[in-house]
């Protein structure tokens, strides 16, 4: 829904700028059409980008479309009626077609498929200019024709238009993101891999045929009611070769791309090249171009883009909301600890200490929902490096971070804690619990870090490293350790930010330091009442992990069912409950 908003937003602000600069409603109208046809470059996108079916008569469906609504335009009584039932008409004649030429045709592959596409194209051609009615067909009523030709129907129009092209963008991710779309692409990348896994290919390129059929026929009916005027010569070759220099300009690969080509081929020689080179030169400036992308930017401009966002400007991106991030007020305070260094904290409630920290790449936000604990006064904190808290040299060792956790006690007056922690930080009050047994009363382990640490894997690296420098990777990440929360997009959002902040040398640091975490022995004398906790979908911690942990504790293990890697999010109320019942009489009155 995001990435439609802002291409919309996009759009409409391309639009009023182009309003604002021409000071008439001409470059509307020409960017009405750049939209209609970057609905028939999606459905290009679909056939040739996602299913690697090169198809080169796709102007015919536009033609179907478009001969079929202005016909029934004319012939029937009531424009409107007569509109939607020729579109529609349309989409069924271009769907039936679709299925006569997509049953022989698509047993071909490549070159082949091409010559044979043509031919379909350049038979429906002649085919209508051989139809008993006039061609070219003028006056076809406009979409908009209860308003007066003028600026308003063409704001109006190039609105329309938008909304129409976001509804099939839409309906074009959808498939493409569906079960569908695997297999159009599956198709593409490999024929023989795709059949080995079970895809049918003759039903599933006849499907992508099929809709990229619709898209393209749609696209026809509404360069008729946009345009006023329709010939054969519109839908011929050059149409054909049109929606192919679209997409591989544009990119083949993202709906995207159809936008990009389609203003690139249809409206810049509309608003800008006609007045600049001589007549009959376009087809060489096409050629031109053609040589430049296909050097510069083999994968087109959309796709080309996406690679640079991804790869190049994640890391500048992330910063920037770090940077803004910062600058949001805080409620906390802060304690000076070790040398100096200050953590940050908030505390809620009356009552005996329950001091909560936090996993890796969290922040006390994590424990926002679970701050209200009744009879206790609850305090989170930011661990070094981490959230508002100062950044320290060491990011490797567990045992310093729960020192300044100790010295954080200390400058408080806290004396001793009742001490929950949620993954990294359950390894931290490990760390605490045994070096400090008279700063916790009580321990809480919140789907915790195994006692004898977590093992690097092998890829270990490289996906510590896309957390550090793709903000999607971070935020999917943040998603699935909140496991049924996860559809919670503000504070999905909000603990994705709280992850910025954390700092960037740590991340394959602290996966260092929990692979050399071990306090097996040193829990052999380890006294204090704890409770490990661990979530049956916790995507983390096995249950063979938190057994281990519970056993050289000599902690209960209590499994939650249907919650994951974190009960402090998924379901506070039980969390709350929990902290109660485990510490019974020693709540305030």
């Amino acid at each position: 829904m995001k990435r439609i908003f802002l291409l919309g937003s996009g759009i409409l602000a391309a639009g009023l700028i182009a309003f604002l600069l021409t000071g008439g409603t001409y470059t509307l109208g020409n960017l009405s059409l750049v939209l209609v046809w970057a609905i028939a470059g999606m459905g290009m996108v679909i056939i040739i980008g996602n299913t690697g079916q090169l198809s080169l008569g796709h102007a015919a469906f536009m033609a179907i479309g478009a001969y079929s609504t202005a016909i029934f335009t004319e012939l029937l009584p009531g424009i409107y009626g007569g509109m939607l039932l020729g579109t529609l008409i349309g989409l069924f004649i271009a769907t039936v077609f679709a299925l006569l030429i997509g049953l022989p045709a698509l047993r071909l592959r490549g070159y082949y498929l091409a010559i044979a596409t043509i031919a379909f194209g350049v038979g429906m051609e002649q085919a209508i200019r051989a139809m008993p009615f006039p061609n070219p067909v003028y006056n076809i009523p406009h979409i908009l024709s209860f308003t007066r030709p003028g600026p308003i129907r063409d704001i109006a129009t190039y609105v329309l238009m938008t909304a129409l092209f976001l509804l099939f963008y839409a309906i074009g991710l959808v498939i493409l993101k569906s079960p569908f779309g695997v297999k159009f692409r599956m198709i593409r990348d490999s024929q023989v891999a795709a059949r080995s896994y079970g895809t049918n290919l003759a039903a599933n390129k006849l499907q992508a045929f099929i809709v990229s059929a619709v898209f393209c026929a749609l696209a026809g009916s509404m360069y008729a009611v946009t345009q006023g005027v329709i010939q054969p010569v519109t839908f011929g070759l050059m149409a054909a070769i049109d929606l192919l220099l679209i997409i591989i300009i544009g990119g083949a690969i993202l709906l995207e791309g159809g936008l990009i080509g389609s203003f690139i081929i249809v409206g810049l020689p509309a608003l800008v090249l006609e007045e600049l080179v001589p007549p009959g030169s376009l087809t060489l400036i096409y050629g031109i171009l053609l040589i430049i992308f296909v050097i510069a930017l083999p994968s087109g401009i959309a796709t080309e883009l996406y690679i640079m966002w991804n790869r190049k400007m994640q890391v500048p991106y992330m910063a920037v909301l770090r940077f803004l991030y910062r600058l949001k007020p805080v409620k906390g305070s802060f304690v000076e600890t070790i040398e100096g260094k200050q953590m940050y904290y908030v505390a809620q409630g009356e009552g005996p200490i329950l001091l909560y920290i936090h996993g890796n790449t969290g922040s006390h936000q994590w424990f926002r929902e679970v701050m209200d604990v009744p009879g206790y006064r609850t305090v989170a904190i930011d661990l070094m490096n981490f959230g508002r808290s100062d950044r320290i040299e060491t990011t490797d060792d567990i045992d310093t971070y729960a020192d300044h956790v100790a010295a954080f006690i200390d400058q408080l007056g806290l004396e001793t804690c009742y001490v929950a922690g949620h993954s990294f930080g359950g390894a931290v009050a490990m760390s605490l619990a045994i070096r400090y047994p008279n700063k916790v009363r009580r321990m809480l382990l919140i789907d915790s870090a195994p006692i004898d640490g977590l093992p690097l894997g092998d890829d270990s690296e490289a996906r510590i490293e896309a957390l550090r420098r793709h903000y999607g990777v971070l935020k999917s990440a943040i998603g699935k350790v909140m496991g049924s929360r996860s559809k919670d997009r503000h504070l999905h959002s909000l603990l994705t930010k709280e992850a910025l902040l954390m700092n960037r040398e740590a991340y394959f640091n602290h996966a260092l330091a929990l692979d050399d975490f071990d306090y097996s022995e040193g829990a052999a004398s380890f006294n204090t009442p704890a409770l490990v906790i661990r979530g049956v979908l916790d995507p983390l911690i096995s249950d063979e992990d938190a057994r281990r942990t519970a056993e050289a504790l000599k902690a209960e293990l209590q499994v939650f069912d249907n919650i994951g890697h974190a009960l402090i999010i998924e379901d506070p109320e039980a969390f709350k409950r929990l902290v109660v019942n485990f510490d019974p009489g020693e709540q305030a009155s």
